[in-house]
């Protein structure tokens, strides 16, 4: 009497495995999301601390005044610890005609993700909000506080950030699409990262938002994404007056205390120098 009880409940057990597996196949997002979460596509970067031949002290004039040297935003942290100034005015201009504003720094970048989404799967990418004013941000907070952000704290206010999406897939409807699998999984190659990645709400405090891309740059974003870190680990992880060597670039974040200067090296093809709002700035030299 009890054969034929056995018999159904590993009939039951293997309907629950099959339907399981169907599941699993027909979300396959799911699989990719797991995967992003333990970093099965990921090749951890060892950040070499260096010492430079030849380290001189330039003063900001004298480093404005070098054509090597670029000065942007790019590497800014914005959250509700770091809070961006009443006065701060990012450089912000309008891309291609399209309506969408963004940093000034980010539009070659993005243009070349954008062209890599359209050419590999044949669709638009698309943007669902860009730059904000603090006026602007401060009406998104007041319509939704518990998602938005208090003014200041958003990352949208420095046009480094976007939301984006594909024809019909929006929010996290994104990361079902081939599309939206490649954004995320290598977005870095082009200097953007998944600024909320699946693993970061412990140090961010936000939930995993596979449509909100941050512009940093090379190699920050190669070194962020296969590290899996988030920004504010990432940079909390500089040590201040520190150089870094790796993938052809000298990395150091420095104090940055009015007109004292920085620290640069004799010889360098070209330099970023981006402050990190926490009082440092990063500068990412190119041998």
């Amino acid at each position: 009497m009890k054969k034929p009880k056995i018999k159904y409940i590993a009939l039951i057990v293997a309907a629950v495995v099959i339907i399981s597996a169907a599941a699993l196949i027909i979300n396959k997002h799911f699989i990719f999301i797991a995967g992003e979460y333990i970093g099965v596509n990921c090749d951890k970067i060892e950040l070499a601390g260096v010492s430079p031949d030849g380290v001189e002290r330039r003063t900001l004039d004298e480093l404005r005044a070098d054509s090597r040297v670029t000065f942007d935003e790019c590497m800014m942290l914005v959250n509700t610890e770091y809070v961006l100034k009443d006065d701060f005015t990012p450089a912000i201009s309008e891309y291609n005609d399209t309506g969408v504003f963004m940093n000034d720094c980010m539009k070659d970048a993005y243009a070349s993700l954008s062209s890599a989404v359209s050419d590999k799967f044949g669709v638009r990418l698309l943007v669902s909000s860009d730059y904000r004013t603090a006026e602007e941000q401060a009406d998104e907070y007041d319509e939704a506080p518990a998602v938005a952000t208090v003014p200041g704290a958003s990352e949208h206010q420095t046009g480094l950030a976007l939301d984006i999406y594909v024809p019909y897939y929006a929010s996290y409807g994104f990361i079902k699409t081939d599309a939206g699998q490649f954004v995320n999984r290598e977005c870095w190659k082009y200097g953007f990262i998944i600024r909320y990645p699946v693993y970061g709400k412990s140090s961010t405090g936000i939930p995993y938002e596979p449509w909100h891309i941050r512009y940093v740059g090379e190699p920050h974003a190669k070194i962020i994404y296969n590290n899996r870190v988030t920004l504010e680990e990432y940079i909390k992880s500089l040590e201040i007056g520190k150089w870094y060597d790796v993938d052809g670039y000298m990395i150091s974040r420095q104090t940055l205390d009015g007109d004292a200067g920085l620290d640069l090296p004799d010889d360098f093809a070209s330099a970023v120098i981006s402050p990190d709002n926490t009082g440092c700035c990063i500068i990412t030299v190119k041998k």
